[in-house]
C-alpha cells in the first residue's frame, strides 16, 4: 500500500476525531500491508502534518484564492504536499509534488473533475516549491502571538497563555524545541542489568546510545529518527523494547520515583498508576520488596499496568480499580509514601504527542486543575503523620502545577514542601524552582517538560 495513501487516510480520520495519532496510525497499519520503510514514511508524514498544520495552512493560503473552499480531503492532500516541500529534505521536490497530485486522482468516489483538481493542486504546490520558504508571517515585534502561532504552528490561545507567563524569547525557544522529534529514552531495570551493558548491546545492534546526564537509570538513543519499524541487526527495535530490562520512558519521568525515597519505604501507593512507568520504577528501586498498591480508574488501565509489571518483573505490585477523586482512600493510612501522577494537559510532551496542542482548550485545562486538586484533597486526610505525598504532571502549565500545590497547601497547612534538590542532587540547578519543585523544559534540559513536588505531612 502506498505510504501517502495510508497517511492521507490517517489525516482524514484525525480531522474528525479526537483519537491519538498513535492509535490512528496503528489501526491503519492493521488494515494495510506496509513494510518498514513505508511505515516510517507514514509515521513521518502523519506526525509531521499534524505538528505543522497551522503553519502549512498559513503558507497554503498565500497561494489559494480565499473564495475557494477546500474540503477536508483536498486540504489534507495539500498539507501533505506542502509538508514534504517545506520540512522533508530527503524527498526531491518533483517526487513530492508528483506523488501528492496522484492522491487527487485516486479518489474513486468522483470521476468528474479529477483532472482539474489535480491541476489545481499541482499549481499550488509548484508555487510553494518556488516561493514557500519566503512567505512572511505577522511581525514578531508588533504581533508576537500571531507570529509564533503561525510560524511555529500552535493554537493562538496557547501561545497567548505562554506569553502571559513567560517572555517572547522563552516562548519561541519552547515552541521550537517542542517541534523537534524527541529521542527515544529507556529506563534500565537495574535489578537485572547495568546501563553500560544495555548501551553496549544497543551499540552492537547499530543503535548508539548514551547514558542520561539527568536520570540515574536512564539512557537515550543518539539517533532521534529511529522508530519501532527500523531494523537493527537481526532484531527490530520493537523486539528490543520487549526486553525485561528496558522500559521506554522519558528522562523527566524517571526523576519522579526518586522523590518518594523508595529505597527506605516498605509500603507505597501509586494513584493514577497506568500504564505503569513510575510504578515499575518504584518496584525496582524497592528491589521488589515491601508492597506497592497501584490504583487507576478502569479495568482496562489496570490490565495494561499489570501487563507491564509482568514484562519487567515488578513483583511487589498489587492493583485496584477505583476513581481516586471520590473513593474511600483509607487504605493508604499506613503507606510510607503516596504518588499522585495526575492526569494533565500533557503540554510538556508535545515533542512526542504533537496532536494534543489541537485537542485541548483552556476550559479543559482548567477542568483538569480541579481534578488534580481533588486527587490531592481526597488523599491528604488519610496520609499518616510524617508520610510523604508526591504530586507530578507532564505539564508546564502553572495552573496545573504550582497553582494546584499552592491551593492545596493553603487548605492543608499540615503539609510542607521538601526541596527536591535533596533527592535529585544531579539534576541541573535550573530544573529545581526556588520553591523546591521539579520543573523541566525541552528547550532548557533537552527532555520533556514535567513537574513534581514532594510534600511531607507534619507529625
Amino acid at each position: 500500500m502506498n505510504a501517502r495513501i495510508v497517511a492521507l487516510e490517517c489525516l482524514l480520520t484525525l480531522s474528525h476525531s479526537n483519537a491519538s495519532i498513535a492509535s490512528v496510525v496503528d489501526s491503519a497499519f492493521g488494515r494495510h500491508a506496509t513494510e518498514g520503510r513505508e511505515r516510517r514514511l507514514v509515521n513521518g508524514l502523519v506526525y509531521g502534518v499534524i505538528r505543522w498544520q497551522k503553519q502549512l495552512d498559513w503558507v497554503l493560503n498565500q497561494f489559494i484564492n480565499p473564495k475557494f473552499q477546500l474540503d477536508a480531503r483536498h486540504r489534507n492532500i495539500l498539507r501533505l504536499g506542502a509538508f514534504q516541500l517545506l520540512h522533508l529534505d530527503g524527498i526531491p521536490a518533483h517526487a513530492a509534488i508528483f506523488e501528492t497530485v496522484q492522491l487527487a486522482t485516486s479518489d474513486r468516489r468522483k470521476s468528474s473533475g479529477r483532472g482539474k483538481t489535480a491541476g489545481f493542486i499541482n499549481a499550488v504546490l509548484r508555487s510553494i516549491q518556488r516561493e514557500g520558504t519566503r512567505v512572511a508571517y505577522p511581525p514578531l515585534d508588533t504581533n508576537p502571538i500571531e507570529h509564533i502561532a503561525f510560524s511555529q504552528s500552535y493554537p493562538t490561545w496557547l501561545v497567548k497563555q505562554w506569553l502571559q507567563t513567560h517572555d517572547v524569547s522563552w516562548t519561541l525557544a519552547f515552541c521550537r524545541a517542542s517541534n523537534q522529534t524527541a529521542p527515544l529514552a529507556f529506563r534500565v531495570n537495574t535489578l537485572l542489568t547495568q546501563r553500560e551493558k544495555v548501551c553496549q548491546f544497543l551499540e552492537m545492534k547499530g543503535l548508539p546510545a548514551s547514558l542520561s546526564k539527568i536520570a540515574p537509570d536512564g539512557i537515550a538513543l543518539e539517533n532521534r529518527t529511529i522508530t519501532t519499524f527500523d531494523t537493527a541487526g537481526e532484531l527490530t527495535l520493537k523486539d528490543i523494547l520487549n526486553r525485561n530490562d528496558i522500559y521506554v520512558q522519558d528522562e523527566s519521568a524517571m526523576l519522579v520515583a526518586h522523590l518518594l525515597s523508595p529505597e527506605d519505604a516498605g509500603f507505597i501507593v501509586d494513584i493514577c498508576a497506568s500504564p505503569g512507568g513510575k510504578t515499575t520504577h518504584l518496584a525496582h528501586l524497592m528491589r521488589n520488596t515491601g508492597k506497592i498498591i497501584a490504583v487507576d480508574v478502569s479495568a482496562e488501565k489496570i490490565a495494561l499496568l499489570q501487563k507491564n509489571c509482568r514484562r519487567v518483573e515488578a513483583h511487589n505490585v498489587e492493583t485496584r480499580v477505583m476513581d481516586a477523586t471520590k473513593a474511600d482512600l483509607a487504605f493508604i493510612k499506613t503507606a510510607d509514601a503516596v504518588l499522585i501522577d495526575a492526569p494533565c494537559s500533557g503540554f510538556g510532551t508535545l515533542r512526542r504527542h504533537p496532536d494534543i496542542r489541537w485537542n485541548k482548550t483552556l476550559k479543559q485545562v482548567r477542568a483538569l486543575s480541579e481534578i488534580q486538586y481533588n486527587l490531592l484533597k481526597n488523599a491528604a486526610p488519610h496520609i499518616k503523620p510524617g508520610g510523604i505525598l508526591v504530586y507530578s504532571t507532564c505539564s508546564i502549565e502553572p495552573m496545573e502545577n504550582e497553582e494546584v500545590i499552592q491551593r492545596f497547601l493553603a487548605d492543608f497547612p499540615m503539609y510542607t514542601v521538601e526541596n527536591a534538590r535533596r533527592f535529585l542532587p544531579d539534576v541541573p540547578l535550573s530544573a529545581i524552582t526556588p520553591q523546591g519543585f521539579v520543573q523541566t523544559f525541552p528547550h532548557k534540559h533537552r527532555i520533556d517538560g514535567a513537574f513534581a513536588a514532594r510534600l511531607r505531612k507534619e507529625m
